[in-house]
This record gives structure tokens, sequence and C-alpha cells, in this order.
């Protein structure tokens, strides 16, 4: 966690990670996108990947790895809105997850 004096309107992380699933018990790869607002701290780049790359060799489902993000996320940051899109390919289908908790800020333009 890093402490911020500023506090921008959207902080935007992507990478990619592994794990695997535990139907066919063959490694998933996923892209994954993380924004969230910021409340006064924001989450250090290498505390995101190793959450992201926690999963490497776990049996876990797209779906509920989404959501397990976000939790993490949540308690690391305390982020007014956060929000998980993971992307991956099973058999030339696109999947795509979205987690989300807590509302957009409103705009004032």
């Amino acid at each position: 966690m890093i402490k911020l004096s500023k506090n921008p309107h959207l902080v935007r992380l992507k990478t990619r990670g592994e794990s695997i699933c535990p139907i066919s018990k063959t490694i998933d790869s996923f892209e994954i996108t993380v924004e969230y607002i910021p409340r006064g701290a924001a989450l250090a780049i290498e505390e995101f990947k190793k959450i992201v790359d926690s999963y490497r060799g776990r049996e876990i489902l797209h779906e509920e790895l989404a959501v397990d993000i976000l939790e993490k996320i949540k308690a690391a940051v305390n982020p007014p809105y956060v929000k998980v899109i993971l992307k991956s390919y099973y058999s030339g289908v696109e999947i795509e997850v979205v987690a989300e908790s807590g509302g957009a800020q409103t705009m004032y333009i």
C-alpha cells in the first residue's frame, strides 16, 4: 500500500496471470484489469503482481478468481469503488468475468 497525499480519479492496473482449471486440470492463462478509485492509499504494483501471481498452480474457476481478487484489493486499500475484469479463452470461446463493488463516483463537468 502506498499512502497518497492527492487522489487521482481512477487507477487502472493490467497484467497477465495463470491458474489451474479445476475441471480440466489444465493451465488457464488470463488477462486481468483492475480499476479502482483510491481513498488515501494506492495498491503498490509489486503488491498487485503478488496477488495475481498467488494463483499460479492453484485450482480456481475464473468466476471465483475475479471475486477473490476484488476482495483482496478491497482489504488492501479500501477503495469506494473497484472493478475486476478477467479475460481468457477456452476452446475458441472468449470468456470475460466482471466483479464490481461500490458505485463509481459522480463526475462533474
